[in-house]
């Protein structure tokens, strides 16, 4: 059977056609900002009594988590324990775009460790990435247990808190060197939370631990509403080396609150893709030799 120019042109258009519009979805900019990411967020008080606005939350993400939506007090039931705004997670989205990797946080707390008197009275745990070849870890940071902080930046460095029985920061200390804030790392020593059911919630290097990449990174202080701060993050997937992306998690340094999305994101095209991309390269091949004869 022959096949004409056009039907050959037809068949190729047809199969690159999805990847072209899965591209020019709307982007995602590493800002400290969810509106591209469909969420508008606003303080729960009595202006603002719905708190965040979820109603356009885009829907090509990967997974996500709503923990809650309305957010007035330091005095409420988190689960698994007490404690309101100040150790509060209240939403976890993580999106692809081609190779790239996306992972957005909202939360009650901020770098600056909810500075009361001579301790903090809270600090941010770091991201756990249970994946097919192990789990990974991205060091959050968030600074010394002292006044008000800044929004940290990728590069900036890394920390790690102590916390009493009662889930209180009693004092932190810097990573190692290489352990900056934004940075991936695998083969790490987790830090269980001091409080049942006990959870890995910081994590530090040690000798066999690999760095395997370094992400585009932000951690605001308030910088949309006074009771919120904005984790956001992108990275190539290709460091994850392969592996399946199955579950996500942070919380805060005392385990007080969780966030918790599974997906099933392949970190190397799908045997499918392949076989698309191969079938149009086959299509641009025939197109090529029939302009030829």
């Amino acid at each position: 059977m022959k096949y004409s120019k056009l039907y050959c042109s037809t068949v190729l258009t047809s199969l690159l056609v999805f990847p072209a519009i899965q591209a020019h979805a709307a982007p995602i900019t590493i800002d400290g900002s969810l509106n591209d990411w469909g969420i508008s967020v606003a303080d729960g008080t009595g202006a603002q009594p719905v708190g965040t606005d979820y109603s356009g939350l885009r829907s090509d993400l990967a997974g996500s988590m709503i923990e809650d939506t309305d957010d007035t007090t330091n005095n409420l039931f988190l689960g698994p324990n007490s404690g309101g705004q100040n150790y509060d997670g209240e939403f976890m989205g993580v999106l692809t775009q081609g190779s790239t990797l996306y992972l957005s946080i909202l939360t009650g707390q901020r770098p600056d460790n909810g500075f009361s008197g001579s301790n903090g009275l809270y600090s941010p745990g770091d991201i756990r990435i249970e994946t097919s070849m192990g789990t990974f870890g991205i060091e959050v940071g968030g600074g010394a247990v002292a006044g008000a902080g800044n929004a940290l930046t990728e590069g900036a460095t890394g920390t790690t808190y102590a916390v009493d029985s009662n889930g209180h920061t009693t004092g932190s200390s810097d990573t190692a060197a290489a352990q900056t804030v934004g940075s991936v790392w695998k083969d790490v020593d987790w830090i269980l939370d001091p409080i049942n059911p006990q959870q890995p919630v910081q994590f530090e290097i040690n000798g066999s631990s690999s760095q395997v990449g370094e992400a585009d990174f932000i951690f605001t202080r308030n910088s949309v509403t006074a009771e919120h701060a904005i984790i956001e993050l992108a990275l190539d997937i290709s460091v994850f080396g392969g592996a399946t992306l199955q579950e996500f998690y942070w919380l805060p340094s005392c385990g007080n609150d969780e966030l918790h999305v599974s997906t099933d994101i392949t970190s190397v095209p799908e045997p499918a893709s392949l076989a698309l991309m191969g079938l149009g390269l086959l299509g641009m091949i025939g197109v090529a030799r029939r302009r030829r004869t």
